[in-house]
């Protein structure tokens, strides 16, 4: 993918879901196509607003409570990859559905 999206192009900052919105329309998809990352509170308000699904990733400083409406909680990135198979992104592909869960629960 080439496109990318900034706040500049956005109407309002996140937790609005203009962000969102404009980087579904640059790529040419639908929510239930993508699944997004973000590692604060405001990154799922504004996922959820665009009816995206999130995966949070707790290198943002933000604690669990505040992350809970993810689809899932990563310690970062590298973690993720870690448990990738198990992910949502992981069962996105092998079409397992997704759930609500976090990572301390696959483990």
């Amino acid at each position: 993918m080439e496109e990318t999206t900034s706040a500049m192009d956005a109407g309002s900052s996140k937790p609005a879901p203009d962000s969102v919105q404009v980087a579904l329309q640059k790529a040419g998809l639908r929510p239930d196509e993508v699944l997004m990352l973000g590692d604060t509170p405001y990154d799922i308000e504004s996922a959820g607003k665009a009816n995206v699904g999130l995966i949070a990733l707790r290198c943002g400083g933000f604690p669990d409570e505040t992350l809970e409406a993810a689809l899932a909680i990563y310690d970062d990135p590298a973690h993720l990859l870690r448990e990738y198979a198990s992910s949502p992104l992981g069962r996105r592909e092998t079409g397992v559905p997704s759930g609500a869960v976090t990572a301390a629960e696959i483990e």
